[in-house]
C-alpha cells in the first residue's frame, strides 16, 4: 500500500479511480460524434466514481454542458470551480428554487407553465433553460405533440432563453436487417422529436443543445444524434451494445475497492454456522476484520459466496457482514498482517476479483453497483499509474434555519 494512502485516508475504505481512463472514454465519444456537443451525464455522484474530480476532468476535457442529478450536485461543483454549463436534470420543485438556478447560473429543466413564470419572476437578466420533452419513455416532460404551442408560450418571457430542447431515448439497440422491429420504437421516439422541432420552423435550428441520443442512441443511431448527446455510462465506460465496427473503445474508470485488515485473532464462536448463525466452535479460527460493510453499500450478499484478495490469495468471507465491518477466514493465509491490503474487486499479485463477479453475487446491475457505494467511501483518482489526489468523503454542510 502507498505510503500516500497511509496518511491521506482516514478511513481504510477506498475505491480506485483512473482519471486517464475517464478521460479517454469521452475522447473516444468526441471522436466519433466530430462537432456534435457533449453532455457527459454526471448524475448519482457521478454514477458513484466521485461528481467533483471527475466533472474538472471532463471540464478540462472540452465537454460543452454537464448534466446533474440534483441542486446540490450543481452547488458542489459550482463551489469546487467547475464554471461549465450545468443542466439540471428534474429533481427539485423549481418554484421553490427558481432562485438557487439564478444564484449559481444553472440550467433547469423546464416542461410546464409554472416553473417558466417562477423563473421568469426572479431573473433579472436573461436566464439560460432546457426543454425535456417526452417522446415515449413514458416519464418527465412535455410531450412532443405538444411542445410547439408550449414553446410559443415559453418565448412571451424575454428573460428566459431556450438553451437546449431534450429526451430520453428508451429501447436503442443496434439496428439489424433481419429484425426491422428492433428500430420501429427508438425511430418513432426520433419521428416525435423531429415533428416537434419542425413546428417551431426556422426558431428550432437556434437553439443550440437538440438531444435525443443517449448512450446506446448516440452509438448505434449516428443519424439521430443532431446537435447533442448526452452519455451517461458510456462516460464510466459501459455501453449495452455487442462490440461492432462503430463502437468507440470504452474502458471503466473504477478499477477497484480496497480495504486493510484491521485486527487479526483466534475466535471460539461466531456467526460461523449455516446461514450464518451463530455457534461455539470445536477448534478455534484464526479470522482477520475488514473495513466496509453494509453501509458501505457493500451487498450482504456477498457473503453467500464472496471472496477477497489477500497477499495475492482468494480468501473466503466467513460471517455475515456488519454494517461497517466484514470478516474473513484467514486460515489459509497464515502470513497475513494486520494492515495489509485487502482487495474486494480489482487486482492484487495475479489473482484478480472482477466487477462481474460481483454483479452476480451482489444482483445488481452495473449503475446499480457503481451507485451503491455510499459517497463517504474516500475515491482514490489515478493519472499515470500514480495517485493523483483523493476525497476523504462527504462532510455536511449546516443549514441555518
Amino acid at each position: 500500500m502507498k505510503e500516500v494512502l497511509k496518511k491521506k485516508l482516514r478511513r481504510s475504505l477506498w475505491l480506485e479511480i483512473d482519471l486517464d481512463q475517464l478521460e479517454s472514454n469521452y475522447l473516444a465519444l468526441k471522436e466519433m460524434v466530430g462537432s456534435v456537443k457533449v453532455m457527459p451525464a454526471v448524475k448519482a455522484n457521478g454514477y458513484g466514481h466521485g461528481i467533483v474530480q471527475c466533472s474538472q476532468i471532463l471540464a478540462e476535457c472540452g465537454a460543452d454542458y454537464l448534466g446533474v442529478g440534483s441542486v446540490d450536485e450543481a452547488i458542489l461543483l459550482r463551489e469546487n470551480g467547475v464554471r461549465t454549463p450545468i443542466l439540471v436534470f428534474e429533481s427539485s420543485f423549481i418554484p421553490d428554487m427558481a432562485r438557487v438556478f439564478r444564484e449559481y447560473d444553472l440550467m433547469p429543466t423546464v416542461f410546464n407553465m409554472e416553473q417558466a413564470q417562477a423563473l421568469s419572476a426572479v431573473s433579472d437578466k436573461e436566464m439560460k433553460i432546457f426543454v425535456k420533452i417526452d417522446t415515449g419513455r413514458g416519464r418527465l416532460g412535455i410531450n412532443a405533440e405538444e411542445f410547439p404551442d408550449f414553446y410559443k408560450e415559453l418565448k412571451e418571457f424575454q428573460n428566459l432563453k431556450v438553451e437546449g430542447v431534450y429526451s430520453h431515448m428508451c429501447g436503442a439497440e443496434w439496428p439489424d436487417e433481419n429484425c426491422p422491429s428492433r428500430s420501429e420504437y427508438p425511430l418513432w421516439q426520433y419521428g416525435r422529436f423531429c415533428k416537434a422541432m419542425e413546428g417551431i420552423g426556422e426558431e428550432g435550428k437556434k437553439i443550440p443543445f437538440r438531444q435525443l441520443a443517449n448512450t446506446p442512441a448516440c452509438i448505434a443511431y449516428p443519424e439521430i444524434r443532431m446537435t447533442g448527446i448526452c452519455p451517461g455510462r458510456a462516460i464510466w465506460g459501459y455501453s449495452p451494445l455487442e462490440r461492432r465496427e462503430g463502437h468507440p473503445d470504452l474502458a471503466m474508470p473504477m478499477k477497484a475497492l480496497k480495504s486493510r485488515l484491521l485486527d487479526i485473532h483466534e475466535v471460539t464462536g461466531g456467526k460461523f454456522g449455516p446461514g450464518f448463525s451463530a455457534v461455539r466452535l470445536d477448534h478455534p479460527r484464526r479470522i482477520g476484520v475488514v473495513a466496509g460493510g453494509v453501509g458501505d453499500g457493500i451487498s450482504p450478499k456477498h457473503a453467500a459466496s464472496g471472496h477477497v484478495l489477500i497477499r495475492g490469495k482468494k480468501i473466503p468471507i466467513a460471517s455475515a457482514i456488519c454494517l461497517e465491518h466484514m470478516i474473513v477466514d484467514l486460515t489459509e493465509c497464515p502470513e497475513a498482517k494486520m494492515g495489509d491490503e485487502v482487495v474486494l474487486f480489482g487486482s492484487q499479485g495475479n489473482e484478480n476479483i472482477p466487477i462481474s463477479a460481483l454483479l452476480k453475487a451482489w444482483d445488481k446491475t452495473l449503475v446499480e453497483f457503481w451507485t451503491s457505494f455510499s459517497p463517504h467511501i474516500s475515491r482514490v483518482y489515478l493519472k499515470r499509474g500514480e495517485v493523483y489526489s483523493i476525497t476523504s468523503g462527504d462532510i455536511p454542510k449546516r443549514i441555518d434555519l
